[in-house]
């Protein structure tokens, strides 16, 4: 019977790139992901789209601490990894492999009394595969969520926008309609308009606003609304 949750299998490989300056012992560490999609005939196809590689490069002594193993078990959980207690298990067997090629490459080199060191690249080679149950349940949900209407913006009623008093504010020390940005008023004569909340606005503005929306732009006071009144 197929499985709702991906399928996941990780081996252990290792590159060497000779440098030649004798820098101190330094480790490549790549984390590779690959996916494999079900098809409809039982079989598997990568899914080149699926596939992820992250590189980093560490001091010998910080690989397979326990910074470095969180956060590539951090990476697998978020790959869709759901077992988390067969995750750590599996990771305790590939930084093994990995701890067994380090020590064999230093061996190696004490023994050739070599002069450089090697960049030495662990690979951990992570094979994600996905059923054809799982792969048809994400589509679901996609398709759902895109479905799925955004929240309306409900208006004021006319009512209420046409109640909304108007006030003459003399002197405005340079105050800002906080929707159209523009200064608030040109003249002591000028009118503005003044919501329930106090805040202020040019009457074209806020009219505007509220037909679309019944919350103060400032504040989210809200205007009455139809549906409201009902």
């Amino acid at each position: 019977m197929a499985t709702r949750e991906p399928l996941f299998q990780l081996t252990v490989d290792h590159t060497l790139t000779p440098n030649m300056a004798p820098l101190f012992s330094r480790i490549e560490f790549l984390l590779q992901i690959s996916t494999f999609l079900e098809d409809d005939n039982g079989g598997f196809r990568e899914h080149q789209q699926g596939n992820t590689q992250d590189l980093i490069v560490l001091p010998e002594f910080v690989f397979g601490s326990d910074r470095h193993r969180n956060a590539v078990a951090r990476r697998l959980l978020e790959a869709g990894w759901l077992d988390r207690g067969g995750l750590e298990r599996i990771l305790d067997f590939a930084f093994y492999d990995a701890n067994l090629i380090l020590e064999k490459e230093k061996e190696k080199r004490n023994r050739n009394n070599i002069s450089y060191v090697n960049v030495i690249r662990i690979i951990f080679r992570v094979k994600k595969i996905v059923t054809r149950e799982y792969y048809d349940e994400l589509e679901a949900m996609a398709m759902e969520l895109s479905m799925q209407e955004s929240p309306k913006l409900v208006p004021a009623t006319k009512e209420s926008i046409d109640a909304l008093k108007k006030v003459k504010l003399g002197d405005d020390d340079g105050i800002e309609c906080m929707i159209c940005m523009e200064k608030l008023v040109l003249s002591k004569t000028e009118v503005v308009t003044c919501m329930p909340c106090s805040h202020l606005f040019h009457g074209d503005c806020i009219e505007k606003w509220l037909s679309t929306s019944h919350l103060c732009p400032l504040c989210r006071f809200p205007m009455p609304t139809y549906a409201g009144t009902h």
